[in-house]
């Protein structure tokens, strides 16, 4: 061991000053400014902090898992009818059942034999054909198709792979830095370091509070009124009337509006106010007060926070794109006629209701359909229209393969009266034609008659077939364009569509624009093959992330500080060594936290405590050993070679299982559970390292001068 000593010692301080240059950048404010630009440009990783340490936005999801199926086993059943028409001439009928089971019904029994691997080949992997023992057989015409569960389950995991994908792209799209997202379980945890930090906000509406209380002091009789902010405060301001005693001027101002808390509620002021009582920023002095947002106030601020609010319906938007064609022509069972206007002849619909019904202009002339008097219903609001079809007599609902969708219209009562959304009704065809899976790319851009904003969608080249098919097929019909379960658009098809280019209108309005451009960020990153739904949702201010960094520093401190103090006290010098090695254990921990871009959060800096313990006991160990090969009547450099090749199996079984807690920690934990995994086991490597190998060297130096025959420990 005490060959190359000096080549040893030469890399030993190489990798220190190399690991302390790759904490840098992490650890100085604004390395940018801060630090020479050698040092940015080399050591680009770094760690990050947690929610916990710097504030921000913690958000759970459950993934529907369940809706991808569907939907999936939706497309498989549209390829094979399509396959089915193409190559063997027949039309069958592909209906789902659950979300694995489905049913292919032939015009005949004998036409089942046309099922060969030709056409079922888009079946293969995904669901398997089997003899019904729970319905319709094969010698009634029918094929059974179904999902074992091994494919369920992967189906599962594979759209909670792909949602927390999708949602990954839209949050780097929006810009938030160093996003921490995660599966866990059938959930997606999202963690937006900063988020939350809504200083801004807050600010901005403190100080049009302090404005208007300084009219309403003005109002009142003061000569002059005084603002001022406070530091670290960015939801209070000083105020300072020269000359009064402001207490009794705000009783006297607010008389019956002053709660027993201190809370000012007036209806002159933007938001709720509260006086703060015993500030140290107007200690003995009667002429000032520090007043500022209440707690309720601040809250209802950052619910209004525009950008946050954006932020999560981008991640929440499901933005799935459907194109399904609209049905107004089929007479719905023995009416004669079509299902709305069946509704409306038939008085289903009453007033009262808040539901008008319309006579829509004919449209598909001269083309092979035509639909001359087609029916909508109107109502001001989503909910009018929904709770009406819902609450329909079972005889009077649509049958499996049609549904009533719902969107959007601006309605105009006279030609010069400004324009307001309604919502409308269309009635069609319950499975898609085209979904968003297929989207290329998504532009922004402005329609040409409308002169308002569009989104111009192009699909690959399997989408684009689909439409072109689709368009060819049903020349005089209309496609609704569904977005999120909304209609944005009903074109008709005039010809057969090549090239697959779609566009969508939003209608018009100040904010279409940008609905427009989140719109185009949200397709791009993809449609969320899951519906998300928010389980958990919490902020951690910016000023307790603050708190808890210098809690767990001070922590950080007085553990390394105490350690520090028993090893020397208890093994002299050779307790130098030891807090040596302890040190540069400590920077080699956070070089490794930098150079793998760990998040290090509250429990991470436990992690990092608990390290500091476990890196002394191996140097207890080894130091106990030489100890005893000393009394035994040892030399110096033998006891010092012995203790440490004899220790050193004792210290790896020790570190090996903690190491396997750690790796189960992390493995299963999630969030703060895999902080503290991650830093314990980077600190069981560091650890080992040091501990063994960086506080031999040092006795090595010692035991290779001349003379030296006692060890102080």
């Amino acid at each position: 061991m005490r060959r190359f000593l000096k080549i040893k010692a030469l890399g030993l301080l190489a990798l220190v000053v190399a690991a302390v240059l790759s904490i840098l950048p992490s650890v100085v404010p604004d390395p940018q400014e801060n630090l020479p630009s050698w040092i940015t440009e080399t050591f680009t990783r770094r760690f990050n902090l947690g929610l916990d340490l710097q504030g921000g936005l913690h958000l759970e999801y459950s993934v529907a898992v369940d809706e991808a199926i569907e939907t999936k086993l939706d497309q498989v059943a549209s390829e094979l009818e399509a396959a089915f028409r193409d190559r063997k001439n027949i039309r069958v009928r592909a209906e789902r059942e659950g979300i694995d089971t489905l049913r292919v019904h032939f015009p005949s029994p004998d036409d089942v034999a046309l099922a060969t691997d030709d056409v079922m080949g888009v079946t293969f992997g995904i669901v398997e054909r089997i003899d019904a023992d729970d319905g319709p057989t094969e010698a009634d015409g029918v094929i059974t198709l179904r999902m074992s569960k091994e494919v369920l389950n992967e189906n599962r995991n594979a759209a909670v792979a792909n949602t927390l994908e999708t949602v990954r792209k839209r949050v780097d799209a929006m810009g938030v830095a160093e996003p921490n997202i995660y599966p866990k379980n059938r959930q997606i945890v999202v963690e937006l370091p900063g988020v939350s930090d809504t200083d801004t906000e807050i600010r901005a509406a403190a100080a049009v509070a302090a404005e208007r209380i300084q009219d309403i002091l003005r109002d009142a009789g003061a000569p002059q009124v005084v603002i001022a902010e406070v530091r670290g405060e960015p939801h209070a301001f000083r105020v300072t009337v020269p000359g009064s005693n402001l207490s009794e001027l705000l009783e006297q101002t607010f008389e019956g509006k002053i709660t027993e808390d201190r809370i000012i509620v007036d209806t002159r002021l933007p938001n709720e106010l509260e006086i703060f009582e015993g500030s140290a920023e107007v200690a003995d002095d009667p002429a000032s007060e520090v007043i500022g947002l209440s707690e309720s106030a601040r809250e209802a601020v950052l619910a209004d926070a525009g950008d946050f609010n954006r932020l999560l319906k981008i991640i929440e938007r499901q933005a799935v794109l459907r194109m399904h064609l609209v049905d107004d022509e089929t007479p719905f069972r023995d009416t004669g006629m079509p299902y709305l206007e069946a509704l409306y002849k038939h008085n289903m619909v009453r007033e009262g209701m808040g539901i008008s019904v319309n006579l829509e202009r004919g449209y598909g002339p001269g083309s092979e359909v035509t639909v001359e008097k087609p029916y909508a219903f109107y109502a001001e609001d989503l909910e009018t229209l929904q709770r009406y079809f819902n609450n329909l007599p079972a005889q009077w609902r649509l049958p499996p393969d049609m549904k009533v969708a719902f969107g959007p219209e601006e309605f105009r009562t006279s030609a010069n009266a400004e324009p307001r959304e309604v919502y409308r009704t269309w009635i069609i065809r319950s499975r898609a034609e085209v979904s968003g899976e297929h989207i290329v790319s998504a532009t922004t851009g402005y329609h040409p008659e409308r002169n308002v904003p569009v989104v111009n969608v192009k699909l690959d080249r399997i989408g684009a077939d689909r439409f072109e098919e689709m368009s060819g097929n049903n020349v005089g019909r209309k496609m609704a364009i569904i977005l999120d379960e909304l209609v944005r658009s009903d074109p008709v098809f005039n010809e057969r569509i090549p090239g697959g280019n779609v566009q969508i209108t939003l209608g018009s309005g100040k904010d279409v624009r940008q609905a427009a451009n989140d719109l185009v960020k949200v397709l791009k990153s993809g449609s969320l093959s899951a519906r998300l739904q928010k389980e958990f949702q919490i902020r951690v201010g910016a000023d307790l992330g603050r708190d808890a960094v210098e809690r767990g520093f001070k922590a950080f401190i007085y553990g390394l500080g105490a350690v520090a103090v028993f090893m020397l006290i208890y093994y002299r010098r050779s307790g130098i060594i030891a807090v040596t090695a302890l040190v540069i254990n400590m920077v080699l921990i956070l070089a490794a936290m930098a150079f793998f871009e760990a998040t290090l959060t509250l429990p991470g800096i436990a992690g990092i405590v608990l390290t500091i313990g476990m890196a002394v006991d191996a140097n207890v160990i080894v130091f106990e050993r030489i100890r005893e090969y000393i009394r035994e009547g040892y030399t110096a450099r033998a006891a010092i070679e012995s203790g440490y090749d004899r220790a050193f199996t004792t210290i790896l079984d020790a570190q090996l299982t903690t190491a396997i807690a750690g790796l189960v920690l992390w493995q299963y934990g999630s969030g703060p559970i895999r902080g503290f995994a991650i830093t314990l086991l980077i600190g069981i490597a560091t650890s080992i390292f040091t501990g063994v190998w960086c506080s031999r060297l040092f006795f090595d130096f010692q035991a290779n001068r001349r003379g030296f025959d006692k060890v102080s420990i």
